[in-house]
């Protein structure tokens, strides 16, 4: 089986964050990455807050992905390499406008929600408690950095909770959250 694996040329840099768009990989922990590689399929519908190579990795993988992204520099770099996927929905928003798109979003939805905004900002747990209601049941919940920029004391929902913990990877840490109702 392939995995991310095989597509790291720098283990370090990879974990540093580098690359991530280079190659169309998200940048989570390499437990949680591979975890995704085994759920998801080709009828998957994603909702991203904060693009990057997740929106690449999304888009080849699934049927369709709607990401938001804050940083109008990264936008750019990101907008230049998912051009030519066809499934991609890619804006450029504050946090304010993204938490108003969420909520006008259908209720479960999506089979996978993925939380990653920039840690500059103050409002994960809004836009996490905005999120999940579109969760698919069965679907996931992703968490990326859950130790930290807020995300710390978060209430997540009932559910399969599954922890990745790499102390190497700056982001320290993904989980994933199966939504069981």
């Amino acid at each position: 089986m392939k995995t991310i694996i095989s597509n790291i040329t720098n283990h370090k840099d990879f974990l540093k964050g580098k690359w991530t768009l280079e190659i169309g990989y998200p940048w989570l922990s390499l437990g949680a990455i591979i975890a995704l590689e085994g759920i998801i399929n080709k009828r998957f519908r994603i909702l991203e807050i904060g693009s990057g190579g997740s929106t690449i990795f999304w888009a080849k993988n699934c049927k369709n992905v709607k990401s938001f992204e804050t940083n109008a520099d990264w936008f750019q770099k990101v907008e230049r390499k998912v051009r030519r996927y066809r499934n991609v929905e890619l804006g450029l928003a504050n946090e304010k406008q993204i938490l108003r798109a969420i909520t006008k979003e259908p209720d479960r939805h999506y089979d996978i929600v993925l939380i990653n905004p920039n840690p500059k900002e103050a409002r994960r747990t809004l836009l996490a408690d905005a999120a999940t209601p579109k969760v698919k049941p069965g679907g996931w919940l992703v968490i990326n950095n859950y130790g930290k920029f807020g995300m710390e004391n978060y209430n997540y929902p009932k559910g399969e909770i599954y922890t990745f913990d790499d102390l190497r990877y700056s982001g320290r840490g993904t989980k994933l959250c199966k939504i069981l109702a």
